[in-house]
Order: C-alpha cells, then structure tokens, then sequence
C-alpha cells in the first residue's frame, strides 16, 4: 500500500466520525427548538377587553384574552412559528372598538416579545426582547 492511500485512509477514518458528530449536533439543536417556548407579555391601555391572536400564514390560533387596562402573559411553543421564525401578532377590540396586526416578526429561541396596546390601537408599539 502506497503511503499516500495509509494518509488518505487514516484522515477519513478521523473526519467520519467527526461528521456523524456534526449531524448529532445539528439534530440536537432542531429538537431544541421544537421544544423551546417564546413568551408574549401585552401590556393593554386600552378600556376594552382585547382578544390575541397568533397569526401563522393564513392561519391564526387564539392565544387569549388581555382585559382593559392591564397586562398578561402568554406562552406559546416555537413550533407554532414558520420554519424562518417568523410569525404576526393581531389584537381584536371586543366590542367592536378596532383591531391591529403586527408587522411579521422574527423571533428566535430564547427570545420575548412585548406588546404595549395604545388607546388608539394604530400607536401600540411592539418589540422583541
């Protein structure tokens, strides 16, 4: 056997377990994310009750309610995101006094979004922490 086979055959015996490593660690860090949470904290001025929603493409899921003039806290899975992270907020005055939704948003694990209500819902201010 010629020494430049021996060197070829002992370099890629040290890479492919060193691929098999990667691909561990990649699949590790996806599951991560299936399982991470993103906490929403909306703090409403608003006197009316105010109905979140998530907003996935087309699709919209009911987080739940903020009551008028105060603040609560919501939890929903990564998951719930599209696959780049991003995702659209829209709040819903009962009663008929006016809705908003959000610009898309991209949120990664780890991070929190807070969402200020205004009176006049076109001036509410959003932000990812």
């Amino acid at each position: 056997m010629s020494p430049f086979r021996l060197v070829l055959i002992v370099v890629l015996g040290l890479l492919l377990p060193a691929c098999g490593l990667l691909s561990s660690r990649q699949s590790d860090s996806s599951s991560s994310h299936s399982t991470a949470e993103i906490a929403l904290e909306v703090e409403s001025h608003h006197w009316s009750d105010i109905v979140i929603y998530l907003m996935n493409g087309s699709q919209s899921e009911r987080l739940g309610m903020v009551n008028g003039l105060s603040s609560k806290q919501f939890v929903f899975p990564f998951r719930k995101l599209t696959s780049g992270g991003t995702a659209r907020l829209r709040a819903y005055a009962v009663g008929g006094a006016g809705s908003i939704t959000s610009e898309d948003l991209l949120v990664q694990p780890g991070q929190w979004i807070k969402w200020t209500l205004e009176s006049n819902l076109a001036r509410s201010s959003l932000a990812v922490h």
